[in-house]
This record gives structure tokens, C-alpha cells and sequence, in this order.
């Protein structure tokens, strides 16, 4: 990956997709070596029942147990939460570098996508015109 400028860098946490209702595949993303991380969720179009839960969760290794992030999830987003942005912007636990979204589409097709900011703790990531904005 390549780092926007210094200090930041840009990676996927979750593909773009349709969010079929249950639990979204979410991409490790390595946070090693970054103070904190800004998650940013985009929400599309959603069925008229559906709902949105995230948070976020880390882990030693890429592949072990996640654990929830304390205090790092969104208020549910009901169906009129298409077309919004939702911010969580958590620390980095430098034992448990390897952080992943844990984001639930509850009933109904709800569109959504996220990508990870990874950034030092003397950088800060403006989060304009986000419905909600999580800061851990």
C-alpha cells in the first residue's frame, strides 16, 4: 500500500456490496506501526425494513480471535440511513495491531462499503459532514 501523505495511509476494511441481511466480511486491516485508525462507513440504499450495526474489534495476529473495541460502535442505522457516512475512530492497542469491522445488516438489503484511515496520534482526520462520528 501506498500512504497518501506522510504519516496516513488508506486501506480497504469492507468491499462495497449489497449487505444482504447477516454478518459482513470485513478485511483485516494491520495497524501496526499507526497511532490510530478512522473508519469511515458509507451507507446506500436500504430496504425499507433494514438496519445497520458496527463496531469494531482487534486481534494479535491477522488471523486469531477479535475481540469488540470497547465504546467503538455506532448507534443502529435504520433504513433512512441510506446515502449517509458514519465515522469510528479508535486507538491502536500495539498488542493487538490487527483490527476488523464487525458489521451486521439486520432484516433487509442494506448498501454499504468502509475503508480504514490509518494516521499518528499528531495528525487529525477532519470527519466533515458525518451522521455520526464514534471517537474511542
Amino acid at each position: 500500500m501506498r500512504s497518501i501523505s506522510p504519516g496516513f495511509q488508506v486501506a480497504k476494511a469492507l468491499a462495497a456490496h449489497i449487505g444482504t441481511a447477516g454478518t459482513m466480511t470485513a478485511t483485516a486491516v494491520n495497524a501496526s506501526g499507526y497511532d490510530r485508525v478512522l473508519y469511515v462507513v458509507q451507507t446506500g440504499a436500504a430496504t425499507a425494513t433494514a438496519t445497520l450495526d458496527c463496531k469494531m474489534s482487534e486481534s494479535a495476529t491477522t488471523g486469531g480471535t477479535y475481540a469488540n473495541v470497547a465504546a467503538s460502535a455506532l448507534t443502529q442505522v435504520a433504513d433512512t440511513g441510506g446515502g449517509q457516512m458514519h465515522t469510528i475512530d479508535v486507538p491502536v492497542n500495539a498488542a493487538k495491531p490487527f483490527q476488523k469491522l464487525v458489521l451486521v445488516t439486520g432484516t433487509a438489503a442494506f448498501v454499504n462499503a468502509a475503508v480504514a484511515i490509518l494516521y499518528g496520534g499528531n495528525h487529525q482526520v477532519p470527519t466533515q459532514g458525518a451522521t455520526q462520528a464514534i471517537v474511542v
